[in-house]
Parts: structure tokens; sequence; C-alpha cells
């Protein structure tokens, strides 16, 4: 699966972001300013994402005037959830889409909330236990709060607040999470459908099912 086999409303808003090898390789620059810093690289075998400080950034209007902002760790993660839901690229759209990479961090993320100041935040991360805790942390930064994670057998213990907490792995979530600190973050978090992890692997399954 390419960028090609998206739907047509969302190549038409992201085909100005992408570079397009002959040989069918998809390109995303991750900048830093006007400097280009990373690429995640998306091929027939697969994607291969960096683990960097840079931004994949795309948006069509002006930042005070987005209400939207997605935030992945990968590019193939976003266009994938947009071609199930392209009503987030429609004309004139209002939605901001970024990637942080695989290790997203703090800074990238004030960067955004400072640049965008109306936008509702939106995460795009797996349904594994790795993708909740991004949840969480996303929402402690947008709380301004600090955190820490760690797993202890099959219970996912954080420390939050000066305060412990503990909760078991299969039903560890952001929901869960805020219920336990008594705090709401107003982040909206999208997950594929069962048994998928990502939206890459939802999407790619589909298109080589069809072929």
């Amino acid at each position: 699966m390419l960028f090609s086999d998206l739907k047509p409303a969302v190549q038409d808003f992201f085909i100005p972001h992408i570079y397009i090898e002959e040989f069918k390789e998809n390109i995303f620059l991750y900048t830093n300013g006007d400097e280009k810093q990373a690429k995640e690289h998306w091929t027939y075998q697969g994607v291969r994402t960096p683990s960097c400080k840079s931004i994949w950034l795309v948006y069509d209007n002006l930042p005070i005037a987005i209400s939207n902002l997605f935030i992945a760790c990968s590019v193939s993660d976003i266009l994938c959830f947009c071609h199930y839901y392209p009503n987030w690229v429609t004309s004139n759209s209002s939605s901001a889409f970024a990637s942080l990479g695989l290790l997203p961090c703090k800074e990238q993320f004030l960067y955004l909330r400072r640049y965008f100041p109306n936008a509702k935040i939106h995460t795009l991360f797996d349904k594994t236990i790795s993708g909740h805790v991004m949840d969480c942390r996303v929402a402690t930064w947008q709380l301004d709060l600090s955190a820490k994670f760690w797993f202890e057998g099959n219970e996912m213990k954080f420390q939050c607040m000066r305060k412990h907490f503990k909760i078991h792995c299969d039903i560890f979530s952001l929901h869960q999470f805020e219920r336990s600190i008594s705090k709401q973050s107003g982040i909206r978090t999208h997950k594929p459908k069962k048994p998928w992890g990502t939206f890459y692997q939802s999407l790619n399954n589909r298109v080589r099912s069809n072929r």
C-alpha cells in the first residue's frame, strides 16, 4: 500500500507535502524551523519512521483559525486515519496534522500548542499500552503536569501530583488515567478498530485483501 491507494480527497489535501520517488517510495520530511532534519519512508515493504525532535506538519488555513490539531507518531497513521475519516480534510479545512516521530517530547507539543492556540487536541497513537501511555503524556503536557509511568506485572503504575496510582493494563487508557488524577485534559483519542493496532495496519490489510 502507498499514498496512491488513499481516497482522492486525502491525496488532494496532502500531496503538496510529500515527495514520491520514481520507484514508488513516498518520503515525508520532518523539519525544525526551515531546516529539514529527518525523513519518514513509506514503500510497499512498509514504513520507516524516524526518532527525532523535528515535526512533520500540514495545515491549510491560518494557524489561529485551526480548530483541530491531530498528533501522531507517524505520517502513515495520519494519512490512513484520514482515509477512513476524510471529513477532516475537506476544502477550507480547519484541521492541522502533526507527526512527532517515534519518541515524542514535550518541546514538540508545546511548540504546536503555541502555534495553534485555538485548536482542540486529537491523538492518533496506536492501540497498544505504549500508545495509551502516549495519550496520557500528551494530557499531562496539556495540563502542565509531570508524571512517571512504569510497568509492574500486569499493572501500569504512575506517579502524578506527588501521588502513586495503579491500573490494570487491560483497562488502562487516558480516560482511566484522568479519572485517577481527577482532572480532564480535553484531549480526544482516536484508535483503529479491532484487531489492528494502528490505522496503517488496518488500511494496509484492507488494501492487500482487495488485490
